[in-house]
């Protein structure tokens, strides 16, 4: 399906949004089922005879359309056209993929590919796969309903489906992300089939995509045994060996598909299941993921919940989330949570929160800072703050970084607010760089990465 030489460096950061994508279908499916109401709503009138004259338009318009009339969608008849057909309403006529390609007006046609997919066989899928091609070669926008489309597909040939993927057009990694709504489609039905296949295949790009594919199909019916799937995996990867950071991803990735499924559920089986899981990157991951659903529909429960859990490296991730919302609403409250955590996950949620503030309000983010003891806490809110406000005065972001106790990272800071303001007004900045407390070969390193527009300070 895809070669082994496909250039896997770059996967991550597309991978995730199309992840995302993928997640939200079931909103793509409400938006349609919504559009749908609406139109077939609109033509509604209160009298009667008006109505019964309106439905002997729509299927006058429908009979043209089916002869191939190219109306525009905006005319009486295509209008009709658009909000009739079997699927959901069950009106018998059915939608065919004729009209849908005919069809102009936007929502009309989303409509009508619902219906199409309603009524999906293993007969028309494929008439429904190269009407979507065609409106790609001709400069449509086809990504989501390619992907509901191949999904629905594996549903009923999961074979045939990712046969069909071999054809698109366009480099390997779009191939590879259509290949994961067919293999889901797959594994919601056939699980036992879908893994034989891609037992099947060798290790590399397309194996690690279809995986995602099972796992989230997988998720949509059984999450138990989407986690048990994915538990086994992770046991094989460790025996191979291989690059750390793909594994970290895909990981994540699979999780992400789970922890939804959960959190469909409800918010208190979600956290439960994260609760179950053996200690590590799977723990880790279930917990930045459900911890970043909770805080956005009750941060302070959710803060609760991670607090509790906090004292362990498994909530490193969750912790930083909670106080990355918690700052967005309310920085000064986020900073004084954080201050409660235990040692161990302090300074990572004292960043997040001390940069926030700092950036809304440093005036209160400094004084803030005076009121704080030493401590590992009070150096990393002091770093974030010199780092978040070197822009706006370097001199008093270096002053800020020069209190840093830790000796690592305030050389760290300094060297980060130094770049900035080499890169902001560099003969200012070289004037100060002798009596920064940075060493020469320091001093140097930071004026030639900042010419470079490279080097982050810590935890930027």
């Amino acid at each position: 399906m895809l070669s082994s030489g496909e250039d896997t460096e770059r996967i991550p950061d597309q991978l995730q949004v199309i992840m995302k994508n993928t997640l939200t279908l079931n909103l793509i499916w409400l938006v349609v089922a919504v559009a749908a109401f609406l139109i077939g709503s609109s033509g509604k009138t209160s009298e009667e005879n008006q109505a019964a004259k309106d439905e002997n338009g729509s299927k006058a318009g429908l009979s043209s359309r089916a002869g191939g009339s190219s109306r525009s969608g905006s005319s009486g008849g295509g209008a009709t056209a658009g909000s009739s057909g079997g699927g959901a309403g069950g009106s018998g006529q059915g939608i065919t993929v004729a009209q849908y390609q005919q069809e102009t007006d936007a929502l009309r046609a989303n409509k009508m590919f619902a219906d199409l997919l309603l009524e999906l066989k293993s007969e028309n899928a494929r008439e429904v796969f190269e009407a979507l091609l065609e409106k790609q070669r001709k400069g449509g926008d086809t990504g989501q309903q390619m992907g509901l489309l191949l999904e629905a597909w594996g549903k009923l040939d999961g074979e045939a489906a990712l046969a069909a993927v071999n054809e698109m057009g366009g480099d390997g990694r779009r191939r590879g992300f259509a290949s994961i709504s067919a293999m889901k489609g797959w594994a919601s039905t056939d699980p036992v089939a879908a893994k034989a296949h891609l037992d099947g295949l060798e290790g590399g790009f397309e194996k690690g995509m279809l995986t995602q594919g099972v796992v989230s199909g997988l998720a949509t019916v059984d999450p138990e045994a989407a986690t048990a799937y994915v538990l086994e995996l992770d046991a094989a990867r460790e025996g191979e060996g291989g690059d750390e950071r793909w594994r970290g991803f895909a990981i994540d990735r699979q999780m992400e598909a789970i922890a939804q499924a959960q959190i469909q559920r409800g918010m208190s089986q979600a956290t439960a299941w994260a609760e179950s899981l053996p200690e590590g990157s799977i723990k880790a991951s279930a917990f930045d993921q459900v911890a970043e659903s909770y805080a956005e529909g009750d941060p302070e429960a959710a803060a609760d919940w991670v607090k509790s859990h906090a004292d362990k490296d498994y909530a490193e991730r969750a912790v930083r989330e909670i106080s990355e919302e918690l700052a967005r609403k309310d920085p000064a409250a986020a900073v004084s949570w954080a201050e409660d955590l235990p040692e161990a996950t302090q300074a990572s949620a004292m960043r997040e929160s001390m940069g926030r503030w700092t950036r809304e309000d440093p005036t209160a983010a400094g004084t803030y800072l005076t009121t704080m003891d030493e401590s590992p806490a009070r150096d990393a809110a002091v770093s974030s703050f010199a780092q978040s406000y070197d822009r706006e005065d370097p001199s008093v972001a270096a002053e800020w970084a020069r209190s840093i106790g830790d000796e690592n990272l305030r050389t760290q800071t300094l060297e980060s607010v130094a770049r900035s303001w080499v890169r902001s007004n560099a003969d200012e900045a070289k004037v100060w760089l002798p009596n920064s407390g940075l060493t020469p070969e320091a001093q140097q390193r930071v004026v030639e990465e900042a010419s470079r527009g490279r080097g982050r300070g810590p935890g930027r």
